[in-house]
């Protein structure tokens, strides 16, 4: 499954027809007194920035979602009530969220309260006009303050129906929509078939956003947490770390985005890479992070690569397939020191990787606080820092049926002054995806990087190791 944006998803001309949950027991549920329930830290921070963005009048849509296609004509009833039952079974899709004393929180609607809508929009031809429409559909309606926050809109044939689905970013991270492909198909065909559906096992991320802030609340400044957070900004020269190479922009000058997307190995090569990780003390990853250390060292002749990684917070069963962002941040931070090939690269990784891992356990919220650098968050938005995120996509439920579905996981390109990258393992091989700063510089910088880092992986699969300078050097050379 590939991360999209839209309008690189082909969706094939048919009749638009657009689905919500009812808003009016949200707005009933927004004016009820006492029913507030706790933000997660992601959400607060998103929030945060949200309405920060609005103050300056420069609302920028921010949202995940995931497209997928079913065979045969639509079911109409069977859809309606997928939309429900997926609404019913993940809380987060029932919340909303409003403003106290100008302040965000949150409000849940009952599940028995919720029903759906639909409004047939027009047949429509494939190509841009289908595209575009979708999206100025979706932007508008996957908004944080809009009751709800989430649209399915459907494509509808005599032979198939493509189903593309928006969500703000408030409730939904980048695993949460991949899994929901699944999850549809599985409801849609068991519903059409009167099967009863079970929600045992899944847990609410609005509980879990609960015990997130009871838990982080006992932490205090002197939690080691932070001061490895406080160390590596130190570290960092007092700031954020930057990507390797320049992007092209003035200080806080936000432009629109556009997208690198490229393959860094086939399959065999990602299982040949692998191995020479295992034979290093370290795993895949390990071995991915490994080659952008060496990747920045031969552009830049820096020996310590810095930079922040998201990852799972899902550490409870009940939480593996809830829908939620459960992300956290961790800082990563790897010193070459004198390693001189990608094996004595890679068990530095593998530490660092891990110290990383641990660190996100604290909600990056949480650190900000300790720290006192709201006013360096609040000047630095939208983005805080650049990150490089890794998933192993094979793992995701129905991931070996999604090229039959045309299944992709979407999301909105927006402004800024970043370049974040996600690197997605698939049955295919490894793909590199940077969402970056619409500029000259950025785009040359941001494929340079791109291309070192295949070089570094592609002689390690083909030779078993990848030599470059030695410590006293600042000229990259490869073996």
């Amino acid at each position: 499954m590939l991360l999209t944006p839209l309008p690189d998803y082909h969706v094939a001309s048919g009749r638009l027809r657009e689905w919500t949950l009812d808003p009016a027991p949200f707005h009933e549920a927004s004016r009820a007194a006492g029913n507030a329930r706790p933000l997660s830290y992601n959400q607060q921070l998103h929030l945060k920035f949200t309405l920060k963005l609005m103050e300056r009048d420069l609302g920028t849509p921010a949202w995940l979602g995931f497209g997928f296609e079913i065979p045969g004509p639509l079911d109409a009833e069977v859809f309606r009530e997928t939309v429900r039952v997926w609404a019913e079974r993940h809380e987060t899709l029932r919340s909303g969220f409003r403003l106290e004393d100008g302040k965000p929180e949150r409000f849940t609607v009952d599940s028995r309260a919720v029903s759906v809508r639909d409004a047939v929009l027009g047949d429509f031809t494939g190509g841009e006009e289908l595209s575009g429409y979708l999206q100025e559909r979706i932007d508008a309606a996957a908004e944080a303050f809009r009751l709800p926050s989430f649209v399915v809109e459907t494509v509808e044939r005599a032979d198939s129906t493509t189903v593309v689905v928006g969500l703000d970013h408030a409730h939904a991270d980048g695993y949460s929509v991949a899994m929901a492909v699944q999850e549809f198909q599985d409801l849609y065909a068991a519903i059409a078939t009167g099967e009863t559906i079970a929600h045992d096992g899944i847990g609410s991320y609005v509980d879990f956003s609960v015990e997130e802030r009871a838990t982080a609340g006992q932490i205090g400044a002197d939690h080691p947490a932070v001061a490895e957070w406080s160390r590596f900004v130190e570290n960092a020269g007092g700031r954020m770390p930057r990507f390797p190479l320049e992007l092209g922009l003035a200080e806080g000058e936000l432009v629109p985005h556009t997208m690198l997307d490229t393959w860094l190995v086939d399959a065999a090569e990602a299982e040949a890479v692998e191995e020479i990780c295992h034979a290093a003390d370290g795993g895949f990853l390990a071995g991915l992070l490994a080659a952008f250390a060496i990747a920045a060292h031969q552009l830049t002749g820096e020996r310590v690569y810095r930079t922040v990684m998201p990852m799972h917070t899902r550490s409870r069963p009940e939480w593996a397939r809830s829908m939620g962002w459960f992300i956290g941040i961790g800082p990563l931070e790897i010193d070459l020191g004198t390693a001189r090939t990608f094996r004595d690269a890679v068990h530095g990784a593998h530490r660092s990787a891990r110290t990383a891992m641990r660190l996100t356990r604290v909600p990056f919220l949480r650190i900000v606080e300790l720290l006192g650098m709201e006013e360096d968050l609040e000047r630095a938005m939208p983005e805080f820092f650049p990150f490089v995120s890794f998933t192993d996509m094979r793992v995701v439920p129905g991931a070996g049926r999604w090229t039959e579905w045309n299944a992709r996981t979407l999301f909105r390109m927006t402004r800024g002054n970043k370049a974040n990258v996600w690197v997605n393992r698939t049955h295919d091989g490894v793909r590199f995806s940077a969402r970056h700063p619409d500029t000259e510089l950025a785009g040359t910088s941001v494929a340079r990087f791109a291309d070192q880092v295949r070089d570094v992986l592609h002689s390690v699969a083909k030779t078993g190791d990848y030599a470059f300078a030695d410590p006293s050097s600042t000229t990259g050379v490869t073996a």
